[in-house]
């Protein structure tokens, strides 16, 4: 306190200092939860990756096996000299374009801004209900790759849309961002089995593996 300064004066500029810590706490208590969460998210990827990469390695085994089982009964082809030999053609994507690879972290700051911190909804009262209109919804909607996927096609839409004048943002709303939301969030979404608190790590498949090439 400064010579000649009021007790009172002291004590709100005191006040204001530690209102002021208490804004800066709560903002670094943020970041490290939403830094928490990237960590968390990149852990569980890496590790489903990890599975994943092994299961298919097993099945390109299985299917390697059956193909070189099958190789003696293949056909013996005309190798005569008039034979011209097959010419090989380079494949090209179309146009030239690139595949857009899906970047989490843009993701992740994208969902926060566009669903998190902006669009309100009735969640379950309890953990095992979604009735009177509730939706489904996961903590760890990352983990998903239907909502991976679908949520990076919103922010495609997104980005189309909001630099656009006029009904743009509308016609955005209509067309994809709720017609695509309510399918997310439905009772027969990915979600379906995860709860807004919680997440469920035995989420089902659809089966598509053929059941000869699983060993």
């Amino acid at each position: 306190m400064s010579t000649g300064e009021s007790p009172d004066t002291a004590v709100a500029e005191l006040r204001d200092q530690l209102a002021t810590l208490s804004e800066a706490l709560v903002e670094m208590r943020n970041q490290n939860r939403l830094l928490s969460t990237k960590i968390e998210r990149v852990d569980a990827t890496a590790a489903r990756s990890a599975q994943g990469l092994d299961q298919f390695e097993t099945a390109l085994g299985v299917l390697a096996d059956r193909m070189a089982e099958n190789t003696g009964a293949a056909t013996v082809t005309d190798t005569s000299p008039n034979t011209p030999e097959p010419s090989a053609t380079a494949a090209t994507a179309p146009g030239g374009r690139g595949v857009d690879q899906i970047d989490m972290e843009v993701l992740l700051d994208w969902v926060i801004a566009n669903i998190g911190e902006w669009a309100q909804r009735k969640l379950p009262r309890s953990a095992t209900s979604t009735a009177n209109g509730a939706i489904c919804w996961c903590s760890q909607w990352y983990e998903h790759p239907e909502a991976v996927t679908v949520l990076w096609s919103l922010r495609r839409a997104w980005l189309e849309a909001v630099v656009q004048p006029g009904a743009a943002m509308a016609t955005y709303f209509r067309d994809y961002f709720y017609p695509l939301f309510g399918t997310l969030s439905n009772s027969a979404g990915p979600f379906y089995a995860c709860t807004p608190e919680t997440h469920d790590p035995d989420a089902k498949f659809i089966p598509v593996v053929p059941a000869i090439l699983i060993p």
